[in-house]
């Protein structure tokens, strides 16, 4: 397929986000370079470690960066993966048919988190510009 650029970003389930923030910052040495209620990103290197506390991350998610979300997100739809989109309870189903389901925007970057034809979840990365 071609659209996916190695490794982007790594997410932990953190169901006590402090606690996990603690953790992490004991280990890396420095603290998260974005933080909300639900998520913490620490920069490590050309990979990032995320923690959150979302219902559906309850294993590690593997990010791969891509340079176009939207076009690596039809091409995961095509080779049989399932897009999927988060409702208010941070819960993930099933987008439907529509092949740009659950693309969402974030400060710095554009995601989205798949579920691939063998049953684990896929999540891409798009960094975009930061406009403050």
């Amino acid at each position: 397929m071609g659209e996916l650029d190695g490794v982007h970003l790594v997410v932990y389930p953190a169901r006590d986000l402090g606690a996990g923030i603690e953790a992490w910052t004991a280990m890396l040495g420095r603290g998260p370079v974005f933080q909300n209620a639900d998520y913490a990103t620490f920069a490590d290197g050309g990979v990032e470690i995320g923690l959150s506390r979302l219902p559906w991350v309850d294993h590690p998610l593997v990010f791969f960066k891509v340079d176009d979300v939207e076009k690596a997100h039809g091409a995961l739809v095509a080779s049989g993966a399932t897009a999927l989109v988060q409702d208010a309870e941070g819960v993930l189903h099933s987008g439907g048919g529509t092949p740009a389901s659950g693309i969402v925007d974030v400060p710095g970057r554009r995601l989205a988190v798949l579920e691939a034809a063998d049953g684990n979840l896929v999540g891409i990365a798009q960094d975009v510009p930061v406009s403050w």
